[in-house]
């Protein structure tokens, strides 16, 4: 009964390049009752999906090389409460989702990469519950297939920061004469980067490399995916009238904005994801509410925690929003129960003062310096160290 589990979809034309690329985790979350998996491998390809039992789990095998990376962690309130990967010796790549209960696959959908078209593809896989009964009926290994071995520790301890350089491709976000903001983001994230790595204390990764776009749930999945101890997305903001002048961190409102400026510049973001999400109106039960409330007041405590130390350090580097340095409002950007994060708005593309010092190689080193700081203060924090405990 183990096919009860398994889909083998067409394989890619003898004809397509061959595999180079090791196939990784993109994507891990649990939305509404749900459990995502997005993987991105080389090129389409056949895979299956069975159930085994003792701990129960599911296995996801496919055509690839070896895996690149360790597995994040998986979400909490979710289906599945480990994540092991590997390669077996019949070249099939193997993804283990130890389960929290017994569950199904639900859906599988296999489609060319969004940021790359022509060569790799996105295998994503949702899991929903399954009656124990249905679970037990379907557990079994397929002919001349056998258990895998644990996956490795990973090889670097150290906490990682995901840096989000905001909007990307399609989306420019504020422009002021030739001033655009996803240019003057990118180049910060860039030596945000270096200051960080340069510590030796933290590993960093961007979630777009170039100019391309990214919708505002997938900048999330990525960090989550990732494992990151820290989420920082890099804007910069601009008014229509008036005058507005100083650099500002956000943080994730509980409920409502800290102020009618604040609820209207994160509705004008969260306008810009163009491409929302497909969360699926599924009722979770009690008992998985509970867990994500849980996990997400933890990470709004460390988020606060996080602002509160970045705006302490910026500000002795550059000129801060007077009276609005630290406001809370509902970014979907921020929007995670794993990754605690924070928006910085480095300052405004309207401002000549703050235009010119976002341009300053100068003052960008200063102010990554400064938020660097601000990291290594909040990373020894009693909230913090759930997300990100130093490697000694």
């Amino acid at each position: 009964m183990a096919a009860a589990f398994a889909i083998t979809p067409l394989r890619a034309p003898a004809s397509e390049a061959p595999e180079t690329e090791a196939p990784r985790i993109v994507g891990l979350r649990h939305v509404e009752g749900r459990t995502r998996v997005a993987l991105r491998l080389a090129r389409a390809s056949g895979f299956e999906v069975f159930a085994l039992e003792d701990p129960p789990r599911l296995v996801v095998a496919f055509d690839g090389p070896a895996w690149e990376g360790a597995p994040p962690p998986p979400p909490p309130g979710g289906l599945v409460k480990a994540v092991r990967a590997g390669l077996v010796a019949d070249g099939r790549a193997r993804l283990v989702l130890e389960l929290v209960r017994p569950a199904r696959l639900a859906e599988a959908v296999q489609f060319p990469d969004p940021d790359d078209p022509s060569g790799p593809t996105i295998l994503r896989l949702e899991l929903a519950y399954a009656a124990p009964d249905a679970f037990a009926a379907a557990v079994g290994w397929p002919e001349g297939q056998g258990p895998l071995a644990p996956a490795p520790p990973p090889a670097d301890p150290r906490p990682l920061v995901m840096i989000d350089p905001g909007h990307g491709g399609m989306d420019p976000g504020a422009i002021r004469g030739e001033a655009v903001e996803k240019a003057l983001v990118m180049t910060f994230a860039r030596d945000l980067k270096a200051a960080l790595e340069a510590t030796g204390r933290w590993r960093v990764a961007l979630t777009r490399e170039d100019d391309r776009y990214l919708g505002l749930a997938e900048r999330v999945a990525r960090a989550e995916a990732a494992g990151a101890a820290a989420l920082l997305s890099i804007h910069a903001n601009t008014v229509a009238r008036g005058d507005a002048v100083g650099a500002s961190i956000f943080t994730l409102a509980a409920a409502g904005s800290t102020d009618a400026e604040t609820a209207a510049l994160a509705d004008s973001e969260n306008r810009a994801d163009v491409a929302p999400g497909d969360d699926r109106a599924v009722e979770p039960d009690a008992a998985l509410r509970a867990v994500h409330e849980i996990g997400m007041r933890r990470a709004l405590l460390a988020s606060r925690g996080l602002g509160t130390e970045l705006v302490d350090h910026l500000a002795q580097a550059t000129p801060m929003l007077r009276g609005r340095a630290h406001s809370q409002a509902g970014f979907r950007v921020l929007k995670s129960s794993r990754v605690p994060a924070a928006l910085v708005e480095l300052g405004f593309l309207s401002n000549a003062q703050d235009l010119a010092r976002m341009r300053d190689p100068a003052w960008r080193r200063r102010a990554a310096q400064a938020l660097t700081q601000g990291l290594d203060a909040w990373a020894g924090a009693a909230a913090a160290r759930p997300f990100a405990a130093l490697a000694p």
